[in-house]
Order: structure tokens, then sequence, then C-alpha cells
């Protein structure tokens, strides 16, 4: 779980820290909707405790949450009944939230360039470069995010870590978890994860 959160902690952290100064990109594709996100959330990074709710209120404008729960929990997703599912998809949202705003706060020196954008009907991508600082040493990750039309705009489906894909790392854990200790034992764990400081 812990490999899982810093995944998506990172992936995160890229499109929020990242210059939207750096893309260029066609008006209303992935890319000018990832720079919308961008702009939004560059003035409330200062203020990260203060401005928390705001901060989340744009990450939950562009992230698919219900889509990407779904598909992380994969085939044991059917058999859950509608509370269940509920209750799952609210604990791994604000996992993934309490993750995100812990580390604001040091990932001011990250630095993305925008790459590639691929647009195939309903479904786009963005490829990026995650550096911490400029020094041209610095190890470099690339993030991929998977988007798709939603009205007549994008919301992110998955990202893509180094050939790491954010929702199949997911569903794989999620599955050990469930095989090894049932539902419960599954809840139980990412609740306890929810409640360390």
């Amino acid at each position: 779980m812990k490999k899982t959160i810093t995944i998506v902690t990172i992936t995160l952290l890229a499109l929020l820290m990242g210059p939207g100064a750096a893309l260029a990109a066609a008006k209303g594709g992935p890319s000018a909707f990832l720079q919308s996100k961008d702009k939004q959330l560059k003035p409330l990074l200062a203020g990260t405790d203060k401005n928390k709710k705001k901060i989340l209120k744009v990450i939950n404008s562009m992230m698919d949450f219900d889509t990407l729960c779904k598909d992380s929990l994969g085939k044991h997703w059917e058999p859950r009944t509608d509370a269940e599912r509920k209750e799952f998809s609210e604990t791994l949202q604000a996992l993934i939230e309490k993750n995100l705003i812990k580390r604001l706060k040091d990932s001011k020196e990250n630095v993305i360039t925008y790459g590639e954008e691929k647009v195939n009907g309903e479904k786009g991508s963005v490829i990026t470069t995650v550096k911490v600082g400029n020094d041209p040493r610095a190890d470099e990750t690339e993030i991929i995010y998977k988007l798709r039309k939603k009205g007549a705009t994008w919301i992110v489906t998955d990202m893509v870590t180094d050939g790491i894909s954010l929702v199949t790392n997911y569903r794989d854990q999620f599955n050990a978890h469930i095989n090894k200790d049932g539902w419960a034992g599954l809840m139980k764990r990412m609740k306890d994860k929810l409640a360390e400081k």
C-alpha cells in the first residue's frame, strides 16, 4: 500500500508543481486542461494548510475518482454492495488526498516538462518528465497522464509513472490483500493507514 500511495503522490505533485508556461497545447486538449488546473493550483500552494479545501476542490475536479476506484478493484468491484463500494471509494480518495496535502509543502522544487499530447476520440494522454530541482544530474521520472472526455472538458483516469500504471498497481495490491485477508481485512488496512499521523 505504501508504494501505491507514493506513486500517486509523485504523480499528482508533478501536475501541481509543473510550470504551466511549459505547455504548448491546442485549446481544449488534454494538455490545456492540465495547464488550467495548474493555474488554479499555483496561487494556493504557498499556504497549503490554509488552502487545503480549495486545493482538494481543484484535485477533485481533475481526477475521475469514481473510475479510478472501480478500475482499481477490478473483479472485486461487482460483488461488492453499494455501501461497500461507497466506503471503499471514500476511503481510497481520502488516502490519496491526505498524502498529497502532507507532501505538497516539501515539493516546491519539482520541475516538470510537458511533452507529447495524443488524442484519440474521447481519450487522450500527455507525457511529462519530472525532476527535483534544476540540477542536470537529478533523477527524472516520466509520468503519462491518461484522460477521457467529460462533456466539454477532460478528466484524469490513470497515471503511468515510469511504466507503472496507478490503476494496475492498486488493482494488484488490493487483489492480494483481499485474497489474503478478505474484504474486511483490506478495509481495515486502508482505514489504519488513513488514521496514521
